[in-house]
């Protein structure tokens, strides 16, 4: 690394030297907390270790049998003459497989020389971007899963479970609950009658939060007498308050969370995002406006013993940071996933009508 020389001259004001002071306060980056909580988006429940590659769930099948008439033309006897039923199974699997562990480095002369608190704030950089990964990649597997979910169902001859929205034109309030309607009526061939109404959540690109409150058919447009303590706090439920630094909150609708995802997260969702052995394109995910799930939905494992190890610098003197977290995510129920989609909204799961599956993967496993 070649050595930076000081301008000395530097700074002046009509050619007189004046100060120059490195400020020991580090700005700050704001890096939004986890979106998905347990019961909340996903279910987290499972048992990690540090030596655990992969958890198998099982599923008991629901029954198959139909109900009879005593008496019947067909099967009216005593005895049923159905064959008896025993116990069946799903299995899925969860690999936890994810990491993020690029070592960080700090020289004992750079934190001698430089009036900062350069290990703490690398370890604080590396909590900020460990989370940044979890919430993208959480958001990738669930799109992913449910666009290939929707590309069967219409290759099939069915209808998408998509909810088109156009800004300005829409009620978003009724395309909530056009969505909410999709989870209201569970996932019957997988033993769902319903996905009941805690356990929800909507994440929402930011652009979508003010047609909240800035169309004709918003919260503030149906008899609300609270509407202006509404717009006051930014919210969609009164007494609530919004924020943006946590996890984007902004109110519950319907007993559902509602969420901002800031463009950072999209975007990053879209490097984890793999069709045809590639990494999709950039703006994949552009017309995406949204989307809903439930924790039935989706496991998430989160392994974070040893989560960061600080010891000596091989390198030389100075402290060497060792992260080592390791995440999966898995989706056993795509339709209780919907997806909020713009009128320019094409599942790219469905090209060209031909179903062609997307996956995700790490961010940097693919050449």
């Amino acid at each position: 690394m070649a050595f930076e020389n000081s301008a000395f001259t530097a700074p002046s004001v009509n050619t007189q030297a004046v100060a120059r002071y490195l400020s020991p306060t580090i700005l700050q980056n704001v890096v939004q907390n986890l979106f998905h909580r347990p019961g909340r988006g996903i279910d987290q429940r499972v048992e990690l270790g540090d030596n655990l590659y992969e958890v198998r769930v099982i599923r008991q099948k629901p029954l198959s049998q139909k109900s009879r008439r005593l008496g019947a033309t067909n099967d009216g006897g005593w005895f049923s003459s159905q064959t008896a039923e025993q116990p069946t199974s799903q299995e899925y699997g969860l690999r936890v497989n994810i990491t993020l562990d690029t070592p960080l480095v700090v020289a004992t002369h750079a934190q001698n020389l430089v009036p900062l608190d350069l290990l703490n704030s690398q370890s604080r950089l590396y909590e900020q971007h460990l989370r940044a990964h979890i919430n993208a990649s959480t958001i990738a597997a669930q799109l992913a899963s449910n666009f290939n979910y929707n590309a069967n169902l219409v290759d099939d001859g069915g209808s998408a479970t998509f909810v088109t929205y156009t800004s300005g034109t829409d009620s978003i309030i009724s395309k909530f609950f056009a969505a909410a309607l999709v989870l209201d009526d569970g996932d019957v061939d997988n033993g769902i009658d319903t996905f009941p109404s805690d356990g929800r959540i909507a994440l929402w690109r930011s652009s979508a939060r003010i047609d909240f409150f800035d169309t004709d058919a918003s919260v503030l447009s149906i008899g609300n007498w609270k509407a202006q303590d509404l717009i006051e706090m930014g919210t969609v439920e009164y007494g609530k308050t919004r924020n943006t630094v946590d996890d984007g909150y902004f109110g519950h609708l319907d007993g559902t969370a509602n969420m901002i995802v800031a463009k950072r997260i999209w975007s990053l969702a879209e490097e984890y995002l793999v069709q045809s052995g590639a990494y999709m394109a950039s703006g994949t995910l552009d017309e995406v406006v949204g989307l809903m799930a439930h924790s039935y939905s989706t496991v998430r494992g989160i392994a974070m013993q040893d989560y960061i190890k600080i010891v000596d610098a091989q390198e030389g003197a100075g402290y060497k940071l060792q992260p080592a977290p390791r995440w999966g995510i898995e989706i056993f129920y795509p339709r209780g996933i919907v997806v909020f989609g713009t009128e320019s909204f094409a599942n790219p799961a469905y090209p060209s009508t031909t179903v062609t599956e997307i996956t995700i993967d790490a961010t940097n496993a693919i050449a």
